[in-house]
C-alpha cells in the first residue's frame, strides 16, 4: 500500500459554490500555493482568538512554510480547501492523510473559519465537502479532534455521525478556565 496515489472518483466537483443565508456566493475550492499569505492573514485572526486552534501566533508558519504545506497535501493525497467570500478566503479545511501504510486509510481534519464569515454555513458545507472527498478517495475513517466548551463544534460533528472516541481531561487552558480535548470519528 505504501504512499501510492489513489484516484478519486471521476464525479468529486473539487470547486462547489452555494449561496449563503445573506445572499453572499461562498466558494469551497482547493487551496494553491499563491492562496498561503491569504490564509495565514485570516488564520492569523483565527489564532488570536485563542479558543478555536491549538496555534498561537509565534507557531504560525511563514508564507514559504504554507505554500510548501499546500504543495504537499497535493503530493501526498491530502485535502487542503479553502472556503471564499468576494474574491477573499475566509475559511479552510484540511484532510490529512495517515502517513504510513497502516494509516493511511484514515485521515485528520482540521478546520477554521474567520469570525466575520460564521453562521453562513460554512462549517456545514465543509463538513459535506469533506465526506464526499473521503468517500471519493477511498478513507475508511475521518478523525478530529475539538476543545469539550465548543459545544456548536460538537453538535454539528454529531449531527455528521461523528462518536467520541475518547477524551484527554484539562488538556487545555482557555478562557480561564481547564478543557478537555476531545476526539470523535466518522467510520465511511
Amino acid at each position: 500500500m505504501g504512499k501510492r496515489l489513489l484516484q478519486p472518483q471521476p464525479d468529486f466537483q473539487y470547486e462547489q459554490s452555494y449561496v449563503a443565508r445573506d445572499g453572499r456566493t461562498v466558494t469551497l475550492r482547493p487551496a494553491r500555493p499563491e492562496d498561503a499569505r491569504a490564509i495565514l492573514k485570516r488564520m492569523a485572526r483565527v489564532v488570536r482568538e485563542g479558543i478555536y486552534l491549538q496555534e498561537d501566533e509565534d507557531t504560525l508558519a511563514s508564507v514559504r512554510e504554507k505554500e510548501e504545506e499546500i504543495r504537499k497535501s497535493v503530493r501526498e493525497n491530502s485535502m487542503y480547501t479553502l472556503a471564499v467570500v468576494d474574491g477573499e478566503v475566509v475559511g479552510a479545511a484540511i484532510l490529512k492523510r495517515g502517513p504510513l501504510a497502516m494509516n493511511r486509510h484514515t485521515v485528520n481534519y482540521r478546520i477554521w473559519v474567520g469570525p466575520k464569515h460564521r453562521g453562513l454555513g460554512i462549517g456545514k458545507r465543509f463538513m459535506k465537502y469533506s465526506i464526499a472527498w473521503c468517500k471519493a478517495y477511498g478513507v475508511r475513517k475521518f478523525c478530529l479532534d475539538v476543545f469539550s466548551n465548543n459545544d456548536r463544534a460538537i453538535e454539528l460533528y454529531q449531527r455528521y455521525g461523528f462518536v467520541l472516541e475518547g477524551r484527554r481531561k484539562e488538556q487545555f487552558y482557555l478562557e480561564g478556565k481547564y478543557v478537555d480535548e476531545v476526539f470523535m470519528s466518522l467510520f465511511l
